[in-house]
């Protein structure tokens, strides 16, 4: 049985996946990008400024093992004089610390950026699974680890020994200067050393940030299944956009009804149609449609225009041409105006109407044939 096609994690992780991947704490990291870094530039810091670090620390050793007499006559003194030069020790090596410690900041966000997640530290029982832990110690991650150890192996040690059979001649001769001269110039041999065994760090560096990336976005691959999970968690379920829907349409449908009490008159088809209209004699616009309805909406409109003594006019082909040309809180088209005004002005006199006098006709206004419709919605 062949295996399903969209099971297989094939397609590139979305931007959500990668999201939530980083609000897992998992990013793409080179922690042999950070230590070359930091490797390289301290060492170079020292190039730059360990002579006057040596001579420094030459100046406080030499001050320290010089023993003043007042010492060995008042040894009380020693703790503050071993407090100060131990301060003067720190305080000659600090601009390398302060480096050090900038960089260790600074060198992760190189790749993946800046994160806090508390999500990566957090307890897993998986961690404590000796199965898992075997299987990562055999993993492919495992076996890159180990490459990068050994490869790292034999550059420091093939740049230490290039360095070391270069400067032969030098660290021999170190053997007939005098001690300080001799200690400026084997400082100097050893800083340049360490320089050249950083910069071979690089070369691992560089192999291993695409590597990293490669792997991170592998581990986030996902199936079409997955993509397709992810889009209608994104989108909503079906069925539960389905009853959203259906809950908006009620709502909706609940304040048009209400609406129903403040319109002038609703026509109707008789059974079939029920529009509800207002006008605003004090402004300018043309008559509003406050709501409308087709089979039972229509019946729930005309009971309501009933309870509420709201005029109801039986007009089937100005109800039609009203429900299919009109939209719910908007103004009637201009073609109906002449109509829905005859209308209007035949609701406006029956409200002045006193008892014992007759009640006007009801207008039969003329549908202009471009808005005539059947109950279908087709124009006739």
């Amino acid at each position: 049985m062949a295996e399903d096609s969209s099971q297989e994690k094939t397609e590139q992780p979305t931007a959500k996946k990668l999201e939530k991947s980083r609000e897992d704490g998992q990013v793409p990291r080179s922690k042999e990008l950070s230590m070359a870094i930091m490797m390289v530039l301290g060492s170079a810091f020292l190039l730059m400024t360990g002579g006057t670090i040596i001579d420094d620390i030459s100046q406080m050793l030499s001050s320290a093992l010089t023993i003043d007499r007042a010492l060995i006559m008042d040894t009380s003194l020693l703790p503050s004089v071993f407090l100060g030069t131990l301060v003067e020790g720190i305080l000659s090596v600090m601009p390398f610390f302060v480096l050090t410690l900038i960089l260790a900041l600074i060198t992760p966000a190189l790749i993946g950026g800046w994160l806090f997640s508390t999500k990566a530290i957090g307890f897993k029982a998986s961690k404590l699974n000796p199965l898992s832990g075997l299987k990562r110690m055999l993993g492919t991650q495992a076996l890159m680890e180990l490459t990068k150890a050994l490869v790292k192996f034999i550059l420091v040690a093939g740049i230490g020994y290039l360095v070391i059979a270069s400067q032969t001649d030098h660290l021999l001769a170190l053997a007939q200067m005098p001690l300080g001269r001799a200690f400026q110039e084997g400082g100097k041999i050893l800083v340049w050393a360490f320089f050249y065994i950083c910069l071979s760090l690089l070369v691992i560096a560089a192999i291993d940030v695409p590597y990293q990336i490669y792997s991170h976005t592998e581990k986030l691959k996902m199936s079409m299944q997955d993509i397709k999970d992810e889009m209608k968690e994104m989108e909503g379920r079906p069925e539960v956009k389905a009853q959203v829907r259906q809950r908006q349409r009620e709502m909706a449908m609940g304040r048009m009804l209400d609406d129903v009490t403040n319109a002038d008159v609703v026509i109707t088809n008789p059974q079939h149609f029920a529009v509800a209209l207002v006008y605003d004699q004090a402004g300018s616009g043309a008559p509003v449609v406050l709501a409308k309805g087709q089979g039972e909406m229509a019946a729930r409109i005309r009971e309501l225009a009933e309870t509420e003594s709201v005029q109801i006019l039986r007009m089937p082909l100005l109800a039609r041409a009203l429900y299919f040309t009109s939209e719910i809180n908007e103004e009637i088209e201009e073609g109906l105006f002449v109509a829905v005004a005859q209308v209007l002005a035949y609701v406006y006199q029956l409200s002045s109407v006193t008892p014992g006098v007759p009640r006007p006709l009801q207008p039969n206004p003329d549908v202009p044939a471009d808005f005539r419709y059947n109950e279908d919605g087709e124009a006739i």
